[in-house]
């Protein structure tokens, strides 16, 4: 199978936070993807980012969904839940319904979904031992809902959560948050492996 059109949406993972390229603009895993699945699939793989820093699945739904349909893509991408999670109240059930809302809309375009689990950050993250455990406890029940939803919707999901690797400390920046140039080509790569196998 092979994707002309490509639109991705989500935070600031997608958006290509702390993977700069030599003229400062971001690049990004969705980015380093498109490239990929071009040599991969023969089919030039055109890309069109609509990812935003700081984005809640609400942000999502409500600005960037909207613009999403009109390119008519063949592959949509998303990104969500680091920043549902951050919040001081986070309301599982309230999450569950705007991701099932947002998949549905992406799945009736008809284009090939891709998601994403959280990866647990919480085993390189610098956290007191009280927090660690809120957090872990957050972003396992975001993971288990973005794996829910997806199989729900017959979207491709990545599961960041238990992939192998994805906790090495040389593939994030300072902030051990965002990973860096090396992180977003391991997620691209990883991707790539599910939608186009070599």
């Amino acid at each position: 199978m092979a994707w002309s059109t490509y639109v991705a949406i989500g935070d600031s993972l997608t958006a290509g936070r702390g993977d700069e390229g030599r003229d400062g603009r971001p690049i990004g895993w969705a980015q380093r993807l498109a490239d990929i699945l071009s040599v991969r699939t023969t089919e030039r793989c055109s890309f069109t980012n609509l990812a935003v820093d700081g984005a809640t699945v609400h942000d999502v739904l409500s600005k960037q969904l909207p613009a999403v349909a009109a390119r008519k893509p063949d592959l949509v991408s998303v990104t969500v839940g680091v920043n549902d999670i951050r919040r001081r109240e986070f309301d599982e059930l309230t999450f569950k319904a705007d991701l099932g809302q947002l998949f549905e809309a992406l799945a009736a375009t008809q284009a090939t979904l891709l998601t994403s689990t959280l990866p647990d950050l919480t085993a390189i993250m610098s956290l007191s031992p009280e927090v660690h455990e809120i957090v872990r406890e957050r972003m396992r029940l975001a993971s288990d809902i973005i794996r829910e939803q997806a199989e729900s919707y017959g979207a491709v999901c990545l599961d960041a959560w238990s992939l192998p690797g994805v906790t090495d400390l040389d593939l994030y920046g300072p902030d051990r948050l965002h990973p860096n140039s090396r992180g977003h080509q391991f997620i691209a790569a990883a991707c790539a492996d599910k939608l186009a196998p070599r």
